[in-house]
Order: structure tokens, then C-alpha cells, then sequence
């Protein structure tokens, strides 16, 4: 495996590790009660008694003072419980605004994590590279406004496209971009859900209205062009006349030249 595909799925690793630390603290301190560390890890040895299966293979939590030692796996794990068999349920997602579109990000975030951690050559880091790819649009869709700021969008934005050319998954945005869409500034990249939906509802507007103007012209333009053009008559008035005084001069003339 090249070491510039190794390294960069070792950064995709360390990325995701990240984010997953930042929704998971975002969400515990959304939720009524305490918002400790300590709370956390007693949440999961209390979920790990009532639900032996799905904690298992959990790394020791014993070690754990701070939040920058969860990691994707752990964090996944609690932001993920169904909670079915919990004598106090929580679901974390389940409380938010939008939890199909959180599960959809903390489900392709965990991916791309196990992606990277597991990749071994080439094609398994350019697979995790793509599936980062995804799963910050998937973020974008889910927590724009809320775990995240723009301004870290923007950022894992511009992450995604580094390990894709680094990867070898894309060509370079150099070579493939208009002029003027270089000079374009990334920072206006991420969208919140809301702007999408706006923009997207703006767009079917103008495209009905435009619809519908066409069919208005061209309704117009086959009416106008089925009505059948009269050719005036005092042309052929006129003619009829002329050719009446041209006779008649001519009869005079005859009988001129007879006398």
C-alpha cells in the first residue's frame, strides 16, 4: 500500500474520531440531566449490564478522563442504541429534529472509520476516501447548524477533497473546474437543510413558471399561425380597370386610322 494512501487513511481514521466526539458531546449535553463525562461512562456501564450484546467487545473504560479519549467505535455505540431494553431509555437521536438524517450521518461516519482502520492497500484507502466523502455530505444534511458550524463543514469539505486526490479517487478540481467556478469562493459550499429546500423550491418555481410560459407562447403562436391570410381584392379592381382603358384606347386608335 503507497505510504501517501496509508497515511491518508490513517488521518481519515483520526478525523472521524473527531467528529463522532463532537456529536456524541453535542447530543449528551442536550439532554436533560448531567452533562459530565463521568454521567457517560456511567450511562454505558449501566447500558452494558442491561444490554451484554450490543456493548460487547467495548474497549476498558476505566482509562477514560477526558473526551479526546472516545473514539468513532465507543461513541457510535451510545449515539446508536436502540435503547429497546433500557430500564430508562435516552435515545439520543431519537430527541433531535431530524433523527433519520443523524442516523444517516453517525452510520456513514462510522463506516468511513472502519474503512480506514481495516484499509491495507490502495483500493480499501480510496474506498475509505469516498466513503468520507459521503459521510460529510451525510453531516451536512444532518447537524449543519447545530454539532456543526459552516466553518467546520467547510473544513471537513475541503478534507474530503484532499484525501480523494490523494487517493487517486478524483482529478484534481484544478483540471476539471470552469474559470470562473475556481475564483468561486469554497466557503459558500455547505448549506444548511433549510437553504436546500429553499433553493430547491425556488428552483421548481421558476421551472413551472417557465413551463408554463411556454406553453402560453406557444399556444399563442399556433392560433396565430392557423388563421388563414384574405389577399385584398381591389387589386384585382384595379387591374380590371386598367385593362378596360387600355381596350378602349386601342379601339379608338383603330377607328382613328380607319377614318
Amino acid at each position: 500500500m503507497p505510504d501517501e494512501t496509508l497515511q491518508a487513511a490513517f488521518e481519515i481514521k483520526t478525523t472521524c474520531d473527531e467528529i463522532s466526539r463532537k456529536l456524541l458531546r453535542w447530543h449528551w449535553e442536550k439532554k436533560p440531566g448531567a452533562h459530565s463525562l463521568n454521567a457517560l461512562l456511567e450511562h454505558i456501564a449501566q447500558r452494558q449490564q442491561e444490554s451484554p450484546e450490543y456493548y460487547e467487545r467495548m474497549p476498558d473504560l476505566s482509562g477514560k478522563t477526558s473526551w479526546s479519549q472516545l473514539d468513532t467505535t465507543l461513541c457510535m455505540r451510545v449515539l446508536l442504541d436502540p435503547e429497546k431494553d433500557a430500564a430508562r431509555p435516552l435515545d439520543l437521536l431519537g430527541s433531535t429534529e431530524h433523527p433519520g438524517a443523524a442516523r444517516r450521518a453517525c452510520n456513514a461516519v462510522r463506516t468511513a472509520r472502519n474503512e480506514a482502520a481495516h484499509a491495507s492497500d490502495r483500493t480499501a484507502g480510496t474506498q475509505a476516501a469516498i466513503l468520507f466523502n459521503e459521510a460529510v455530505e451525510a453531516l451536512e444534511e444532518g447537524y449543519a447548524g447545530t454539532a456543526l458550524r459552516t466553518t467546520e463543514l467547510e473544513q471537513y469539505y475541503q478534507m474530503a477533497e484532499d484525501f480523494l486526490d490523494r487517493c487517486g479517487a478524483k482529478k484534481p478540481l484544478a483540471s476539471a473546474a470552469p474559470e470562473e467556478q475556481k475564483a468561486a469562493p469554497r466557503s459558500a459550499r455547505p448549506r444548511s437543510e433549510g437553504q436546500r429546500k429553499a433553493s430547491g423550491s425556488g428552483s421548481r418555481s421558476r421551472s413551472r413558471s417557465a413551463s408554463k410560459g411556454r406553453r402560453n407562447t406557444g399556444g399563442a403562436g399556433r392560433k396565430g399561425s392557423g388563421k388563414r391570410t384574405k389577399k385584398p381584392r381591389t387589386n384585382y379592381a384595379v387591374l380590371g380597370l386598367l385593362a378596360a382603358l387600355l381596350a378602349v384606347g386601342l379601339l379608338l386608335r383603330w377607328f382613328g386610322m380607319k377614318g
